[in-house]
């Protein structure tokens, strides 16, 4: 697994770079197309976003939890909290955006985790 951003690479079962927050993909070749379908998501008015976070470590975990439940998910966000890690007021906080037809069901499910409304099913093994 590869960044496409920045271009480490990720042991199996990784699905986020933890330094760039984007999606990883399985070979660097995958990475123009990659970048060029983010790039034109985040400018696209069908993504909306559902969120705004303040750490990388909370980003992580809201993309996770999208992920998870079937829900595509991008960031958009200022370059300084990448670089530098840290918000001061909403600077370098990160927006999470989900296609539009997913953002009902996408803050619905959201709420419920924040109200700890939802439960963990038991792994069958």
């Amino acid at each position: 697994m590869f960044c496409p951003e920045c271009k480490a690479e990720y042991r199996q079962g990784f699905t986020y770079c933890s330094d760039c927050g984007v999606t990883l993909v399985e070979r660097l070749e995958d990475a123009l197309v990659f970048n060029e379908a983010v790039t034109e998501s985040r400018d696209s008015p069908d993504y909306v976003g559902v969120r705004t976070v303040q750490t990388r470590y909370e980003e992580a975990q809201i993309l996770s939890f999208l992920e998870a439940n079937n829900i595509p998910a991008i960031t958009s966000g200022e370059a300084i909290g990448k670089v530098y890690g840290l918000t001061v007021d909403g600077l370098g906080g990160t927006r999470i955006l989900v296609p539009r037809n997913f953002a009902d069901y996408a803050r619905s499910l959201l709420d419920k985790a924040d109200a700890g409304e939802l439960e963990i099913a038991e792994s069958p093994e």
